[in-house]
């Protein structure tokens, strides 16, 4: 099963344009680059071997990660016999149960699972309960399961907790949203059936990294035809387009094709993006970029803050620590972190050493791959060779200018290798990590931390190439309804799913600004009448 995430992204891509095709081979939550075989061991050459000694131990900084469920949460690996394609998305709390969503095989579905009720700390499987499946076993009730692939956003707003799901493989039947008062099973209502799934469009595959904001709930879309759509709601049913697709100016730009996460930062909505670069026929050169507006109401403006160099692939945003808003992209040479300083400056700071100075392995990050936790920066960095790697910062600057005073907490896959990426959440006073591990499924891992000894271990970073863009501003349209939307693909339940009838999936409505040229018009630069033809488009987060 092919998978799309927040993750470690191993997706193939295919587009036919003017005939030529693009075969884009991306792996993890940015493109990892070559350098295999670097270890653990190549941080002796920038620190020396008593400091890199130091640094890679973690007794000094956590206890040591405990796994508090059984791998996979005992579903097994499903019809195929494998984990490859399973993996962990999505980490919030909702009254105070820590909530997980995972993709669990073709044959299961989306899941989510909590913690539950009283226990504060879990530590067993037995602390757990699967609340998204109906009594014959489909997620949300819903039979169509390619459409409900794996859980792609969690969200609480105004006393509801949403969860959005996103179809897997080719599909493009569109991304649901549904939603509870309570998170228990069979409570579950579809919020988006006004519209339909995908907004009125079955080519908005996922709904990512769900923000409140203003008043408003939004979240971001991937859509190879149009670009990334923004849709929000302020009474939790009503939804509303707040972009011109691909952060467009007039009319739709499908090189923005992707918004990966979102944050609420300074008074303002962020969202950070996947641009293909400069051709479509080449993988290797898309391109990080960072939007952001300050105000919902009406046609909303959006400004580019931020773009990466070819080959940066996408912004995650990290979190915010000491007034400065911290995000992270790729490079051939790993995970490059940069911050926005306090003031409101448009300048990116790079924070960090390529691949934290470890490895180029250490390729990048998830949506929820970092987390705030006693006013200390936590990044779970993602490496397929040796296993994740968990490091911190106080965002205390070496020389009073960029590096910062990373420590790595705990390297090889927190005490698995097989642990490739993770997810971070505090709860009650610990730190979780929730992880993809392709050889025994996802793993939920708890450990305490303490500001103990922190800073001990300070590699000073290299310089970092970046791009401080000069902000661009583009209007929003006012949405109108244009009839005849494309029809879904139907797919059938996969081997291994319970038997049930499939329900139908609702005809979808395509919604454009007012000028209907909107919906028809090809980005400048792009060549009329190309055909877009996604097969296959996502694979891990």
């Amino acid at each position: 099963m092919t998978n799309e995430t927040e993750s470690n992204l191993l997706q193939i891509s295919s587009i036919l344009l003017e005939g030529r095709f693009r075969l884009g081979f991306w792996v993890g939550v940015v493109i990892l680059v070559g350098f295999a075989g670097a270890g653990l061991g190549s941080t002796e050459w920038l620190f020396g071997e008593a400091e890199a000694a130091s640094l890679y131990s973690s007794t000094e900084v956590c206890q040591a990660f405990e796994q508090v469920n059984d791998s996979a949460f005992g579903l097994g690996p499903g019809a195929d016999g494998k984990y490859s394609s399973e993996e962990g998305f999505e980490v919030t709390v909702f009254n105070n149960q820590l909530y997980v969503g995972m993709e669990a095989d073709n044959s299961f579905g989306a899941r989510i699972w909590r913690s539950r009720a009283g226990i504060s700390a879990p530590s067993s499987q037995a602390d757990w309960e699967e609340v998204a499946a109906d009594p014959d076993g489909y997620p949300f009730g819903v039979t169509q399961l390619a459409q409900v692939d794996h859980i792609d956003s969690l969200a609480e707003f105004n006393g509801y907790l949403y969860a959005s799901t996103a179809n897997g493989g080719t599909n493009t039947l569109g991304a649901r949203v549904f939603r509870s008062s309570t998170g228990n099973p069979g409570t579950w209502e579809d919020a988006v059936s006004q519209l339909g799934p995908g907004f009125g469009d079955v080519n908005n595959q996922n709904f990512k990294d769900m923000q409140v904001f203003q008043g408003w709930l939004c979240g971001g879309t991937q859509n190879w035809l149009k670009g990334a759509q923004v849709w929000c709601t302020n009474d939790g049913t009503t939804w509303l387009q707040k972009n011109v697709s691909g952060f467009g100016k007039q009319y739709y730009d499908s090189s923005n094709l992707k918004i990966w996460s979102g944050y609420v930062f300074d008074g303002a909505l962020y969202f950070g993006v996947q641009n293909v670069g400069a051709s479509y026929s080449d993988a290797t050169d898309d391109v990080a970029k960072l939007f952001r507006t300050s105000d919902l109401g009406g046609s909303p403006k959006w400004t580019e803050v931020y773009s990466g160099d070819p080959g940066s692939f996408r912004v995650d945003i990290l979190g915010e620590l000491d007034s400065a808003l911290y995000i992270s992209a790729s490079s051939d040479d790993g995970i490059i972190v940069l911050r926005n300083p306090p003031g409101g400056s448009d300048s990116w700071v790079p924070v960090n050493s390529p691949g934290m100075g470890a490895s180029s392995q250490n390729s990048g990050t998830l949506v929820d791959g970092a987390e705030i936790h006693e006013n200390v920066l936590y990044l779970g960095v993602s490496n397929k060779t040796s296993g994740l790697e968990l490091w911190r910062t106080t965002g205390a600057s070496q020389d009073g200018a960029g590096p910062v005073d990373w420590q790595l907490v705990s390297g090889n896959g927190l005490g698995d290798a097989n642990n490739v990426h993770s997810q971070l959440i505090a709860f009650n006073d610990y730190l979780y990590t929730w992880t993809s591990n392709y050889a025994s499924g996802q793993q939920v891992l708890r450990s305490g931390c303490s500001l103990e000894n922190i800073g001990e271990s300070t590699p000073t970073p290299t310089s970092v190439s970046t791009s401080d863009p000069t902000p661009e501003t583009t209007a929003t349209p006012a949405p109108s309804e244009i009839p005849g939307g494309p029809t879904p693909t139907p797919t059938g339940a996969p081997t291994g799913s319970p038997s049930a009838t499939p329900t139908e999936t609702p005809q979808p409505t395509v919604y454009c600004p007012s000028d209907a040229s909107y919906c028809q018009e090809p980005n400048a630069g792009f060549v009329n009448n190309a055909i877009f033809l996604p097969l296959a488009i996502k694979a891990m987060p």
